[in-house]
């Protein structure tokens, strides 16, 4: 786990910097070996993305950019070549977006309210 990251785009802009502890909230556990924050994703949804673009991730990895993209508004297509990740991220995206509690063969449970 490196202390920090490098990003390179084609932009014609200055360099930005985006502070945030690697793993985003200590609620949200790791599974993958790179995985990202998701503010990380909503601060570049926000500052490179506009309204009505599909957001594309050929790697999805633990999923945070489909996370933020969901939180955002964006349609959003994805692809991982790992099944564990996929769907270790899945699980995780509905866990955070969908409120899926608790998932087996034979039921799902879903939180529809908070209190």
């Amino acid at each position: 786990m490196a202390m920090a990251e490098y990003a390179w785009t084609s932009f014609q802009a200055n360099a930005k910097v985006f502070e945030c502890a690697p793993q985003g909230s200590k609620d949200d556990v790791r599974f993958h070996p790179t995985q990202k924050p998701i503010a990380l994703y909503g601060w570049l949804l926000k500052n490179f993305a506009e309204q009505g673009q599909t957001i594309f991730d050929p790697m999805m990895g633990s999923q945070s950019s489909r996370i933020a993209a969901y939180r955002m508004g964006f349609d959003y297509y994805g692809c991982e070549l790992d099944s564990e990740y996929f769907r270790a991220g899945s699980e995780r995206f509905e866990r955070m977006c969908m409120g899926v509690a608790k998932k087996t063969e034979n039921y799902t449970i879903v939180q529809t309210k908070l209190f």
